[in-house]
């Protein structure tokens, strides 16, 4: 998938030979195509759930968080104790009646543009350029976009291409929430290769954010890519927060978090100190505009919940759903990342019995009916297999894990790949 010609690649590995040296002593890891296969159906099923989980309570709970562990998917119905503030004006309230009437999981922005990023990759190849991407955005994403992906979109009719979509002088967004659930898929495209998945993050990122904008994205980037092969969820956000630049207001809240994980057995006092802290920041040159749609508070209260949650699918999904915000978002990211480290056989019983009882009249055999129907991405079939997506993104892996250093392998009968890793 590669373009470069090979002269052009020999010559950068002889300039840079001294450079790759300890990189190349990385350690490989094995991963058996089934587990590859099974990790990501995690990562995309464990996306879509996080999704319909935090759906309902998108936007509501701000200064303080939602006063029960959400562990189910609410809807505008729900008549128990205490009195919840859910969404019921639109499909937000009403999931499972969407799902059934369209017999299966349906998309939203926290998959449908990562969607679109699977189709240009398979067109263009995992060295797509900025220009490519932007066409492929102009094709297939017009309506169903919010804040910066918006302004970003609004900027390509007016003949910006990204990255300048994206940079803080056109993007009066350049710091909302917007990349950290519309690149997840990088990671799944370099499992294990956590410097080259967040650096691929970090390109997607910049489509529509700039600046300290982009550090949630990186450090989830890198996270989700280890966690194919790391499953102490404290090593990941350490990986996390290796990824991001040292400076900035996401990596000095990252560390405040980890601080107060050691502190607070109850994850709602971190909650509450990250509130204090980074709803409304300024240190310096650096100043977070409040917003509930902010990369900041956002993105760390998803570290917060993968802390707490330690590596328990339905445990870090609710957490991150409770903590509030823009919480379908937190949910969807750190759904997918758990997702990834435990794969679909291991999410759970309590999880897997929600993709399948989701339809308001009977139940399906398989997670969401093994069905991803397109309601929002133009030039793009309706219905597709899940299980067809994610043979296209473990093609796309494998690709990846080829081109950076890795092989593939026949092992007792079963097909591996050995993964030139980096951490």
């Amino acid at each position: 998938m590669k373009r470069a010609s090979h002269l052009v690649i020999i010559a950068a590995l002889a300039l840079s030979s001294a450079v790759f040296v300890d990189e190349a002593r990385a350690e490989e890891r094995v991963i058996s195509h089934d587990e590859l296969a099974d990790k990501l159906s995690g990562f995309w099923i464990g996306q879509l759930l996080g999704n319909y989980i935090g759906f309902p309570f998108e936007n509501n709970y701000v200064e303080e968080p939602i006063p029960v562990l959400v562990d189910r998917i609410y809807t505008a119905d729900y008549d128990g104790s205490p009195e919840l503030k859910i969404n019921s004006q639109d499909r937000r309230g009403f999931i499972p009646l969407m799902a059934g009437t369209l017999g299966g999981a349906f998309s939203d922005d926290d998959t449908d543009i990562e969607f679109v990023t699977l189709h240009a990759v398979e067109k263009y190849g995992l060295d797509i350029t900025y220009p490519e991407i932007t066409q492929m955005w102009k094709t297939h994403i017009n309506d169903y976009i919010w804040v910066a992906n918006r302004e970003a979109r609004n900027l390509m009719d007016r003949g910006l291409v990204a990255p300048d979509t994206g940079r803080k002088e056109n993007n009066k967004h350049w710091f909302q929430i917007d990349p950290q659930l519309v690149n997840e898929i990088w990671s799944a495209f370099y499992p294990g290769m956590t410097q080259k998945a967040a650096e691929r993050a970090l390109w997607g990122a910049r489509i529509t954010n700039d600046d300290w904008g982009t550090h949630p994205t990186i450090a989830y980037g890198a996270m989700i890519s280890a966690a194919f092969f790391e499953k102490d969820v404290r090593k990941l956000v350490d990986i996390g927060i290796k990824a991001v630049p040292n400076e900035g207001p996401f990596a000095e809240g990252v560390r405040d978090v980890v601080k107060w994980h050691a502190e607070f057995d109850n994850w709602r006092d971190t909650r509450a100190k990250i509130h204090e802290n980074y709803y409304a920041y300024k240190k310096g040159s650096y100043e977070a505009p409040v917003s509930v749609v902010s990369s900041l508070a956002n993105g760390l209260t998803g570290i917060m919940a993968v802390l707490y949650g330690e590596g328990d699918f339905m445990k870090t999904v609710g957490i991150a759903t409770s903590a509030g915000y823009d919480c379908d978002n937190q949910a969807a990211t750190t759904a997918g990342l758990i997702g990834v480290l435990n794969g679909l056989s291991g999410m759970g019983e309590a999880a897997v019995k929600l993709t399948v009882e989701l339809p308001l009249r009977g139940e399906w055999d398989k997670p969401f009916n093994d069905r991803y129907v397109n309601i929002s991405r133009d030039e793009i079939k309706l219905r597709t297999p899940i299980s067809e997506i994610v043979e296209r993104i473990g093609a796309v892996a494998k690709t990846a894990i080829l081109e950076n250093g890795g092989r593939m392998e026949v092992r007792d009968g079963k097909t591996v790949y050995i993964v030139n890793s980096d951490f």
